[in-house]
């Protein structure tokens, strides 16, 4: 999808700790402004047919570990404007998390968590009216992110805390299936031609100790079996996942020190067969977010403790450009989150 005559593409980065989306030109990175919106946004997700964003907010003040007050909205933003559209309620709903649209059914997807609602869900919003559709129960209290099939079918929602994937029949509107995940897992993509599902795991549920810990892999689904067909060995754990447009696995590999704090981390690049490994660039502390450019030349590595974005050129595998979002303590920064890219 081209851009109309004279607009530039936009770079959008959440800051949850700014409580802001930051916006920037997306060929020079010339910072183009802020648009405050509702504490602490999350998650981005690009709506290129209606040229809007859809932003999640998680929590009032804390993290997915250690939460305060929870927050319900969904807000909808113009982002070559650079205005808050419009702020959607899910009350009673607590907590969106992850987000996936079907554009063509006009369907957002957001994940929440147990509430007085009922237990950790996916509700379906229609994008037309913003009111919620749907509401499908995940069988766990906190599902993080969603991905689902290009045709809009199914539906896979990784369970951060719960030692499952659910699989999620959006046509029946019901949980059809559990793929086991023993250590949790964080973000989940699906191939290009709907075949594969690809999820990385941080680890989360572990015995003390590094002897104890679980290798750091990569799993690959087969979506129509929903079967694990394959385990890729990764450097460090897992957290963003990421599929360019031509089926490139993009991974955010989490590194710590030897006393457990976050440590520079990197992007891994992986072929979309053979899931060879094709390079690694370094990222910055907590990779927490991964997206491409639609011609797929290059990657946003948002890098959450570090309050940075680095910028790679998937061509040449190097990291053309560091953008500052909001650096701060590293200990407690969200300062880059969520990422989105239109043109």
């Amino acid at each position: 999808m081209s851009s109309p005559a004279g607009r530039r593409p936009v770079l959008a980065v959440v800051t949850s700790t700014g409580e802001a989306v930051r916006f920037f030109d997306g060929l020079t990175y010339e910072q183009l402004g802020d648009l405050t919106v509702p504490a602490q946004p999350h998650e981005l997700m690009a709506d290129a047919a209606a040229n809007l964003l859809y932003a999640s907010h998680t929590y009032r003040s804390g993290v997915y570990t250690n939460p305060g007050q929870k927050a319900h909205e969904i807000s909808v933003i113009d982002p070559f404007r650079q205005e808050l559209v419009d702020v959607v309620s899910l009350t009673p709903e607590e907590a969106p998390h992850g987000l996936a649209l079907d554009a063509g059914r006009h369907r957002l997807y957001a994940t929440v968590e147990a509430g007085p609602a009922g237990g950790g869900a996916v509700i379906a919003l229609d994008t037309i009216t913003r009111k919620p559709t749907g509401r499908i129960e995940v069988g766990a209290r906190g599902p993080h992110w969603f991905a689902i099939t290009p045709d809009g079918r199914k539906g896979y929602a990784t369970n951060k805390g719960t030692p499952f994937i659910s699989v999620l029949d959006l046509v029946r509107c019901e949980l059809s299936g559990r793929i086991p995940a023993p250590y949790g897992a964080e973000e989940v993509a699906i191939s290009p031609d709907g075949r594969r599902a690809y999820v990385a795991g941080m680890a989360l549920h572990r015995d003390s100790g590094a002897a104890s810990r679980p290798t750091a892999t990569m799993m690959v689904i087969d979506t129509a079996t929903d079967d694990v067909v394959d385990r890729i060995p990764l450097d460090a754990p897992g957290c963003p996942i990421h599929i360019a447009p031509d089926g490139r696995i993009l991974v955010g590999l989490a590194r710590t020190d030897q006393a457990g704090r976050p440590d520079n981390g990197q992007l891994a690049v992986f072929s979309p067969d053979t899931h060879a490994p094709r390079f690694s660039v370094p990222a910055g502390q907590m990779p927490i977010t991964i997206r491409t450019t639609p011609d797929g030349n290059r990657a946003f590595v948002a890098n959450l403790r570090s309050g940075t974005v680095t910028v790679v050129d998937l061509a040449s595998g190097e990291v053309q450009q560091i953008l500052d979002i909001d650096p701060g303590d590293p200990a407690q920064n969200q300062g880059a989150h969520g990422i989105a890219y239109l043109e």
